[in-house]
């Protein structure tokens, strides 16, 4: 039996691994030890083989569609991370401070008077109205009181403390008023914890008109209850209590912002913090109670009838 080795190249290349397969070669080392004659089968040229090996490395060269690598997009990924979270936290704190307008609740309300949230209803069908006043007041009603050293008579209404403020973009802003009750040197003082069912009345004025303001606001009672006076109903004012009421944002005039207001609420001071005038704007507030009309006939209080009020305006001169 004789056998082929196979062909060496002779353009002092490296060989690549012969073209023929198992099967070819065992069928042809089988027809040789039959003795038939037939022709070994034959091998590509080592030109042959050069060119087929050119023609592959020239297909192996041809672009192929590029694919993000994994670890590329990781990186790129870690990197945009803290940039992406620096944007987040801003533009949370900007809508927080209300700095972007999108979707914000109104700064105002319209010029008619609509429900307002909480309960009450503004005051915007008598915006620049002078002298207006839900519960009618007298003339002084509206004008700086005298200031006394001694107490006055009868049961009394002042303001306390007051401000604006609006926690964040989202929720609408607020004017919060704080309103103290005493029951004057005598006498004793119990109203409605709805205040007659009327609710508080609040108005803010300017030189134009009327700025703001609503009817009918729910009270906040600050003073804990009297043992053995409990009453649903009722409150005991013997002795002075305090309270609250909220003017919010939509209850005022179209065009006009509550810190704007609230600034023109105070008034003006010099670099000593003395007072040196009245404030530009004039608020009031007043309630409405059948207890309060009791009080002043239990103690011949003059005629005021069930109606109490305080404003922001600085007391006269004695």
């Amino acid at each position: 039996m004789s056998t082929v080795p196979p062909p060496e190249g002779s353009d002092g290349e490296s060989e690549e691994q012969s073209s023929i397969s198992d099967a070819q070669w065992a069928a042809f080392l089988r027809d040789a030890a039959e003795g038939d004659g037939a022709a070994a089968p034959k091998e590509p040229s080592a030109r042959a083989r050069m060119v087929n090996r050119r023609l592959r490395a020239a297909r192996g060269a041809e672009p192929k569609a590029r694919r993000p690598k994994g670890r590329g997009f990781r990186e790129w990924a870690g990197a945009a991370v803290p940039w992406v979270a620096v944007a987040a936290v801003v533009l949370v704190v900007g809508y927080q401070q209300n700095l972007f307008s999108w979707g914000g609740p109104p700064a105002s309300g319209p010029a008619e008077a609509v429900a307002l949230p909480g309960g009450g209803v503004s005051d915007g069908d008598q915006c620049g109205t002078k002298g207006y006043h839900h519960f009618p007041l007298p003339a002084s009603a509206s004008s700086p009181e005298p200031q006394s050293t001694g107490p006055r008579p009868g049961p009394q209404l002042e303001l306390g403390s007051f401000g604006y403020e609006q926690l964040s973009g989202r929720t609408p802003g607020r004017l919060g008023i704080g309103l103290l009750f005493a029951q004057g040197p005598k006498g004793s003082l119990q109203v409605s914890r709805t205040l007659g069912g009327e609710g508080v009345a609040v108005e803010i004025e300017g030189p134009d008109g009327l700025v703001g303001g609503a009817h009918g606001l729910p009270v906040t009672w600050h003073t804990p209850r009297k043992a053995g006076r409990e009453d649903k109903t009722h409150i005991d004012l013997t002795g002075g209590a305090d309270a609250e009421v909220a003017l919010p944002a939509r209850a005022l005039c179209p065009g006009y912002d509550g810190n704007a207001v609230m600034k023109k609420l105070v008034p003006p001071i010099d670099s000593k913090n003395t007072i040196t005038g009245q404030p530009a704007y004039t608020l009031t507030v007043s309630v409405r109670d059948p207890g309060v009309g009791e009080l002043r006939k239990s103690i011949g209080s003059p005629a005021g009838g069930n109606l109490l009020s305080a404003n922001n305006l600085v007391p006269d001169g004695p």
